[in-house]
């Protein structure tokens, strides 16, 4: 490309940079909204909410670790240090519990993307792998 054919035919050039970036665009979208794209996207949130799960589970045994420290010397503690303790760890169990169920939520998520994008023959096979947690109990599946 020599400098006069730039100079000549610059709306060509920007037209076709611009078409570059919305064919692009558009096979991004088209990929995120495909069977594929969507269970990734739903294996990402599981992951995530995983990693949340694991992080709040750790905060509550700090907080209890440390409550517990607090209540074997609660005679040299003062009672509110005590009562704002316990009350934390409560806080976090509660987190906690809010946590998991949203890892339920994701679960179920990434299950339905299964059930109903994917044929039959491959259910289980994908469930085993994308949802290692999952016991087969005979009960079937229903949102």
């Amino acid at each position: 490309m020599t400098l006069s054919f730039l100079e000549q035919h610059w709306a060509l050039v920007s037209a076709s940079i611009l078409g570059t970036a919305v064919l692009l665009f558009v096979s991004w979208r088209a990929w995120l909204d495909s069977p594929r794209g969507r269970l990734g996207v739903a294996r990402r949130q599981l992951r995530d909410q995983c990693l949340a799960q694991a992080k709040q589970r750790k905060a509550l045994q700090r907080l209890s670790s440390r409550l517990g420290h607090l209540e074997a010397r609660a005679d040299a503690v003062k009672p509110r240090a005590l009562r704002e303790a316990a009350e934390a760890v409560q806080d976090a169990e509660a987190l906690l519990k809010i946590a998991g169920d949203q890892v339920l939520i994701a679960e179920n998520h990434v299950r339905k993307i299964i059930v109903d994008e994917f044929p039959p023959t491959r259910h289980e096979r994908m469930r085993s792998k994308y949802l290692p947690g999952e016991t087969a109990d005979g009960k079937p599946f229903t949102f």
